[in-house]
C-alpha cells in the first residue's frame, strides 16, 4: 500500500509538472533572482579535463582527443553565441572563464557577478543527490551521446552567483542533451528567463503557486491547437528503433520533418514560429533517500520555447520506481504521436 501511495504521488507530481515544463530546481530567493538579473555574468566555457584525456586513450572507441578538444571548441563558440543573442539580462562586459579561473576569482572574494555554466552529471544510486561528471560527458557519436541515458546520464545548466559557485544555485534546469547543442543552450537560457519572470510576477501580482499552474494548463491547452499549423521537428536519434517518417505519419497526420540536430539548432537559434519541436526531456524528482529521473516527451514552439504538448510516462513505467531511480520512454514511438494528437483534439492523450 505504501508504494502504491509513493506512485500515486509522483503521478500527480507529473501532472503538476506537465504545464510547468521549466520548473525543476528552482532554489534561489527573489533577491537572488533579482542579483542575477542585473549583475554582470560570467559564463563558464570547457577546456580538456585531465581525467576525460586519460579515458579516451584508454577507451578509444569514444572517440579521440582531438575530436573531444574540437568538440569542446565548438560547444565554447556555440554557448557563446546563445548567451550574446538571448541572455535578456546585464550583457555589459560579460566574460567567459574557464572552472579554474572561476573558482580562482571566488577564492579571491570576487563579488557581485552571476555565473552560468552546464555540467554532466547522474543521480547517485546510493542516496539523494547527483554524481558528477568531470565537466562535460561527451561522446563523438550523437547516438550514443544519446545513450548515455541508459546510465541516467544528463547535462543541466545552471545560474547562480559567484559567492555560491560550487555550492549552490539560484536555478538549475537539466537539458535534452548530455553534450549540449545549440538548440538545447538556448532552450536553457530562455527557460531561465521564463521562470525567472514567473517567480517575479507570482509576487508582483501576489499569485500562488497552484493558481498559477491552472493558468499554465489552459495556455498550454490553447498553444497545442496550434500545432497543427506549425511543422513539428524529431530528431532522427530519438525515434524509436525501425520507426519511418511514414510510420509516424499515420499516427500524425499533420505537418512534421525528421532532422538532424543541426537543422534543429538552426531553427531554434532562429526562434522560426514556422517550427514546434519534440525533444526527450529528464525531469529530476529530490527524495529524502535518493533523486530519480523521468523521462518525458515535450514538444516546444521554437518561437519562444514554451511548452505546448507533453506525453508523460504510463503508470506501469512510474511502478518501477519502487525498483529503479529511472522511468519513461527515451523515444518517440507512435504511441507518443497518438498521444499528442489527443491532445490536440482535447482529450487527456495519457
Amino acid at each position: 500500500m505504501k508504494k502504491s501511495y509513493l506512485q500515486l504521488s509522483l503521478y500527480c507530481f507529473l501532472v503538476a509538472l506537465a504545464f510547468s515544463a521549466k520548473a525543476q530546481m528552482g532554489f534561489g530567493k527573489l533577491e537572488e533572482i533579482e542579483e542575477v538579473q542585473k549583475s554582470p555574468l560570467i559564463v563558464m566555457i570547457e577546456e580538456p579535463r585531465e581525467k576525460v584525456l586519460k579515458k579516451l586513450k584508454k577507451h578509444p572507441r569514444k572517440g579521440d582527443v582531438e575530436d573531444y578538444k574540437a568538440d569542446l571548441r565548438i560547444y565554447n563558440e556555440n554557448i557563446k553565441t546563445a548567451v550574446e543573442k538571448f541572455w535578456p539580462y546585464n550583457k555589459e562586459g560579460i566574460q567567459y572563464k574557464t572552472y579554474d579561473e572561476i573558482k580562482a576569482m571566488k577564492k579571491a572574494r570576487v563579488k557581485g557577478h552571476a555565473v552560468l555554466l552546464c555540467q554532466s552529471s547522474k543521480a547517485s544510486t546510493d542516496g539523494p543527490g547527483n554524481v558528477y561528471a568531470n565537466g562535460l560527458a561527451w561522446d563523438k557519436n550523437i547516438q550514443e551521446d544519446f545513450d548515455d541515458r541508459r546510465d541516467a546520464m544528463f547535462t543541466s545548466m545552471t545560474v547562480n552567483i559567484i559567492e555560491d559557485f560550487e555550492k549552490g544555485a539560484v536555478y538549475v534546469l537539466p537539458l535534452f542533451d548530455v553534450f549540449p547543442t545549440r538548440a538545447s543552450l538556448v532552450f536553457g537560457i530562455k527557460s531561465i528567463k521564463a521562470y525567472f519572470d514567473r517567480r517575479v510576477s507570482m509576487k508582483k501580482d501576489k499569485v500562488k503557486g497552484r493558481d498559477l499552474m491552472k493558468l499554465q494548463e489552459e495556455e498550454m491547452k490553447k498553444r497545442v491547437q496550434l500545432l497543427p499549423s506549425k511543422t513539428l521537428l524529431l530528431r532522427e536519434e530519438w525515434l524509436e528503433d525501425k520507426l519511418t517518417a511514414a510510420k509516424f505519419k499515420e499516427y500524425y497526420p499533420y505537418p512534421f520533418k525528421i532532422c538532424d540536430k543541426d537543422f534543429m539548432d538552426e531553427v531554434i537559434m532562429n526562434s522560426d514560429a514556422a517550427y514546434a519541436y519534440g525533444v526527450e526531456m529528464p525531469v529530476i524528482i529530490s527524495q529524502s533517500n535518493r533523486d530519480i529521473i523521468i523521462y518525458m516527451q515535450y514538444v516546444f514552439d521554437a518561437a519562444d520555447a514554451e511548452p505546448m504538448a507533453i506525453v508523460k510516462p504510463s503508470t506501469g513505467s512510474l511502478m518501477a520506481l519502487s525498483i529503479i531511480n529511472k522511468a519513461g520512454s527515451r523515444n518517440f514511438t507512435t504511441k507518443t504521436a497518438q498521444k499528442i494528437v489527443a491532445q490536440i483534439k482535447g482529450k487527456e492523450g495519457d
